[in-house]
């Protein structure tokens, strides 16, 4: 299986486009209180922790595990107890960051200092104890488990299949302290030479350290047994966004309307997503031309805020599960907000304007028509009225709504099940008062796709540039041509009739010629099995509706398969993250003759997708050339004059020749 990350893009996700790590324990504390060892109010630990009342046990080996998540604000400060993993998880605005590094290192107080000196954001509090640099990845969960040595320049050191040489495992016994930090610079999330889709360390909170000993003290006492050592500490640092806006994925729903676990998407499932927009209550020090919208500059003629989404044909957004509430500092939903207090249009296929110059768009022109713009305008006088009442520091104004997943794959070839929103405001300025960009948000789902591009023949000059309104669908194999793939795994043809909430794939070539097919069923069986795998498939391609004057291929293409069969879509997450693109092995797709060489296709046509160069095209042929390998002398054109010429002169020599004979008997 080919897989890319897509964390941003040219529109980074706000939530998966985080920096560096987030804010962890408070600095300088070696043990916590038993409340913050858990969430529990019994001061209950979960197994995971292997918590032991008592005296220290000297023959265990502590372990650290940390999982790193990423969050719109500050809060959600990590404890050390793994029971505090599902209040986290149920808070779908903090999501686990992948290719994160994290190191960690044994430290004791600097000289003249004691351990209730140190400071983990001090380094002048501390010294490293030894030389022993402990360092992990996170993978797609967020999650690092295991820690390796590294090599002098800060990498972890691998063999030459890249895989990690030294596993380490922390010391036994009383008095070791660590400080654990985030090595953005190490970090392949941030890694702009080899990752297409990094983040951007620009718009994001620096990280700051964390103090803790291993094994892990509480402070409890012996009458209830809470006093006594956690043996595997886990922790939840967290990346806070300094953006003002983003979009995020707040649940996936199959289409039986079950949420699924993890983040991955089959065409019939549906997303709900939520646009945040912050706007701050800073009282009379509040700034104009700050890039902060404050609610002392809400005016309420519905150009205070504008939101907008621009949905490809992976998604049809569903306008009647509209909503849109402030919430206060707290998370709680401070005031519901109604048609009353701010305008939307969710039916318009034109790139809206931005709100502070109507001369430029919101976004940049898509590559297709086949794309849904979904405008918010806020505030009325009403909606003023609500936010001002709302007595906190800072606000988050949020919209949610349901988009089904398609099966018409993505018509701005940018990722799949993909979508880009933005934000502008009314002080969306300079500190000279230029209107700055509107703020952009990237969001995705972990979806399987199939990307090549569709052009022109050899024949043309220049050759194999884009061919675009050409459609594709998959099929089971040349037996079954005109049955094409559906959502639940089956196959229908024109005259069937689908199950409701079934989706019939297809793939249109955009503008540019990119033919992507988005949220395929590789995880579907036609028996809808429980625990989901990835399936073995081999369909094939066809192409069903070809551009006036050019030739459709007439056959099917082999074979799409993908790779990590067997694996649950649960370790799919771990191994890619939440946002992969799932791609097949493009050396089984054959073209044969009809295939388009990457090196002979112009420079200004190639293709990308997801950041990433396409690396298959299929080439036409018009309906006049007579070197196409399925050119036939009647399909039509001159090749069917030509035999009617000949014909008729054939006739004619014929009749001819026979009235001669007819006139030399008579004589």
């Amino acid at each position: 299986m080919h897989m890319q990350r897509d964390n941003e893009g040219i529109r980074l996700p706000k939530l998966l486009g985080l920096a560096v790590a987030g804010a962890t324990l408070l600095a300088g504390m070696v043990v916590m209180p038993a409340t913050q060892a858990s969430a529990a109010e019994d001061y209950g630990f979960a197994a995971e922790d292997d918590f032991v009342p008592g005296d220290l046990d000297t023959t265990k080996v502590p372990q650290l595990t940390v999982t790193k998540y990423l969050s719109l604000n500050d809060g959600y400060a990590p404890t050390g107890s793994a029971k505090d993993a599902a209040q986290l998880n149920a808070n779908h605005d903090l999501a686990p960051a992948k290719g994160i590094m994290f190191k960690v290192r044994e430290v004791e107080p600097t000289e003249g200092k004691s351990l209730a000196d140190i400071d983990a954001n001090d380094a002048s509090t501390y010294v490293d104890k030894n030389d022993t640099v402990y360092a992990g990845v996170t993978d797609g969960q967020g999650v690092i488990n295991k820690w390796y040595s590294t090599k002098p320049d800060g990498t972890i050191d691998v063999d030459e299949n890249g895989k990690p040489t030294t596993e380490l495992s922390f010391p036994t016994g009383l008095n070791h302290y660590y400080v654990l930090s985030e090595d953005a610079a190490n970090s392949p999330a941030f890694d702009t030479v080899n990752n297409p889709n990094h983040l951007d360390l620009r718009k994001y909170k620096t990280a700051v350290n964390s103090f803790f000993g291993l094994p892990y003290a509480t402070n409890g006492s012996d009458d209830n047994q809470t006093r006594g050592f956690i043996y595997h500490l886990h922790l939840y640092p967290k990346n806070v966004s300094t953006e003002s806006f983003a979009k995020t994925v707040q649940s996936v729903k199959g289409r039986d309307g079950t949420a699924k676990n993890q983040t991955t998407a089959t065409a019939g499932d549906t997303i709900t997503y939520k646009l945040s927009q912050k706007i701050y209550n800073e009282g009379g020090s509040a700034a104009k031309n700050d890039g902060k919208l404050d609610v002392s500059e809400l005016q309420g003629k519905g150009a205070d805020v504008r939101l907008a989404d621009r949905m490809s044909s992976s998604l049809k957004g569903d306008p009647a599960t509209v909503k849109a509430v402030i919430r206060d500092s707290d998370g709680n939903t401070a005031a519901a907000l109604t048609s009353t207090d701010f305008a939307s249009d969710t039916s318009t296929n034109e790139n809206p304007a931005r709100l502070n110059d109507p001369s430029q768009k919101m976004f940049a022109e898509a590559p297709s028509a086949d794309v849904t713009y979904w405008v918010f305008n806020f505030f009325t006088a009403d909606g003023v009225a609500k936010a001002k009442a709302v007595n906190t520091s800072v606000m988050e104004l949020e919209v949610t709504y349901d988009a089904l997943v398609t099966g018409n794959g993505d018509s701005t070839g940018t990722g799949g099940v993909v979508n880009d929103a933005a934000s502008d405001f009314s002080d969306n300025k300079d500190s000279e008062g230029n209107s700055q960009d509107p703020v952009p948000s990237h969001t995705n789902v972990t979806n399987a796709v199939v990307a090549f591009g569709s052009v022109q023949g050899k024949n043309q000059n220049p050759k194999y540039t884009a061919l675009p309104g050409t459609e594709y669908r998959l099929v089971k194999n040349a037996d079954t041509a005109d049955k094409y793939l559906a959502s639940d795994g089956n196959y229908y043809g024109s005259k069937d009739n689908v199950p409701a909430g079934v989706q019939v794939y297809k793939a249109t070539a955009n503008s540019k010629g990119l033919v992507v097919f988005a949220a395929l069923p590789i995880f579907e069986t036609p028996s809808k099995a429980a625990d989901k795998t990835v399936q073995e498939t081999s369909w094939m391609l066809v192409e069903t509706k070809t551009p006036k004057d050019w030739r459709s291929p007439g056959i099917p293409f082999g074979k799409i398969t993908y790779g990590d069969v067997g694996l649950t879509e649960e370790a799919i997450v771990q191994k890619y993250g939440r946002n992969a693109i799932l791609q097949p092995n493009y050396d089984d797709l054959n073209f044969g003759h009809f295939d388009a060489p990457v090196s002979e296709v112009p420079e200004d046509t190639k293709m990308m997708f997801n950041n990433v160069a396409v690396t298959k095209y299929l080439a036409h042929y018009k309906t006049t050339d007579g070197d196409s390998p399925l050119a036939l002398p009647l399909t039509g054109g001159r090749g069917i004059l030509l035999l009617l010429v000949v014909g008729a002169l054939i006739m004619g020599g014929a009749l001819y020749a026979r009235n001669r004979r007819n006139n030399a008997a008579r004589a």
